[in-house]
């Protein structure tokens, strides 16, 4: 006994691939970046900038010690100097330590400063590159509004850059502390050290304790710049569609530029038909080519082509032809040759000269023969030329 086979048939579902064209799945186009460069969206660290900002404070710091160091002293002489002066005993006696005191500051720190603001820009350049741009220094209105405002603070890149904040600061609370926990040692012997030497020891351990937080903020920033960057390539994204968009935008639709392409072809057709009475022969196929060629001895090295066409267009040069009483010639090797290899305005190439010479001699010949009243207006060249 045989059995029935049994066929499972399973639905079959059609996906519209409209639906996934509006997914951001492309990586964005040069114009795109552009733009978001221009409304100042970039991807760029702020905590590598801070980094790069203390650590530059920091060496210029260790740079710049013995100048600090000479410009306290040099303050405090000056004060020293006139407190016997009469200067101090008037009313304005604070202006001379006020001057003084003012004076070794911006000596002291505008090169710090300067260190500073240098390396903000270099790592900001490094970054997002060198360009001025005004466009977020706009006032936006929408910024007001607290429904936009509620939105931000609750949204994904908020709770983001709140967890990378609290990881920050366990970390460098963590530097801190293991910093500390092992300088029990250096601040038992601290009581054994003078003021100033206790003074030096301790902006010692400030200074490399300031420079390891930044170390591990610097090491931060480098991880949060990457972050940043996927980040930015992510959100401006393109889909399909949106790139399909841009391309109609700079490039133009592709409708107007097939209207335009055949508007040109229009005005060109119709100064190559106001050429044709100029020709001296018309080349056919005999009916669906046909290609006016002009040749003046004085002014052409070679014969020309003003005017080609096929179909309706052969007929409407045929046509005018006639009317002008310029010969027409049958020849239809001839003919097919200067149509595919010859562009309008063009010489004959040589390949073609030896068959163009014998119709245009064919033509001058019918011409001193005609009567003066008469006119050849279709012909038949006698004898087959060849290509």
């Amino acid at each position: 006994m045989r059995g029935i086979g049994l066929k499972t048939v399973w639905p079959v579902r059609a996906f519209d691939l409209q639906f996934f064209a509006g997914e951001r799945t492309e990586p964005a186009t040069p114009r795109r970046r552009n733009k978001a460069r221009e409304d100042g969206q970039m991807a760029k660290s702020q905590d590598l900038t801070a980094a790069t900002v203390i650590i530059s404070g920091l060496l210029s710091l260790y740079l710049l010690s013995g100048f600090f160091y000479e410009s306290i002293v040099s303050m405090l002489r000056a004060t020293l100097s006139h407190m016997a002066s009469e200067t101090m005993a008037g009313d304005d006696w604070w202006h001379v330590p006020a001057y003084a005191a003012m004076k070794a500051f911006f000596s002291a720190w505008l090169p710090v400063g300067l260190l500073c603001a240098a390396g903000a820009v270099v790592i900001l350049v490094r970054q997002v590159g060198f360009k001025i741009i005004t466009k977020p220094f706009v006032p936006k209105f929408d910024r007001f509004n607290p429904v936009s405002g509620l939105k931000k603070i609750f949204s994904a890149r908020s709770l983001v850059e709140l967890a990378k904040g609290f990881s920050k600061a366990f970390v460098l609370l963590w530097v801190l502390y293991a910093a500390i926990r092992d300088e029990k040692d250096f601040f038992l012997a601290l009581m054994d050290y003078n003021l100033f030497q206790g003074a030096v020891a301790v902006m010692g351990k400030i200074w490399w304790l300031a420079l390891k937080m930044s170390l591990f903020l610097l090491l931060i920033g480098l991880i949060d710049h990457t972050y940043q960057k996927w980040s930015f390539e992510k959100s401006i994204r393109m889909s399909k569609q949106e790139i399909k968009d841009e391309y109609k935008q700079m490039e133009g639709d592709p409708t107007i530029k097939r209207r335009i392409r055949q508007k040109q072809r229009e005005l060109a057709r119709g100064r190559m038909m106001s050429d044709v009475p100029k020709a001296d022969v018309v080349v056919t196929n005999p009916t669906h080519i046909a290609v006016a060629i002009q040749y003046d001895q004085k002014s052409m090295i070679a014969p020309v082509v003003i005017a080609k066409g096929q179909g309706l267009i052969a007929r409407r040069i045929r046509d005018l032809a006639e009317e002008n009483k310029i010969p027409v010639i049958e020849n239809r090797p001839l003919a097919r040759a200067l149509m595919a290899q010859v562009e309008i305005g063009e010489a004959v190439p040589q390949e073609l000269y030896r068959s163009v010479a014998e119709v245009l001699a064919f033509i001058y010949r019918l011409k001193e023969k005609r009567p003066a009243a008469g006119g050849v207006s279709t012909a038949s060249a006698p004898g087959k030329y060849g290509v």
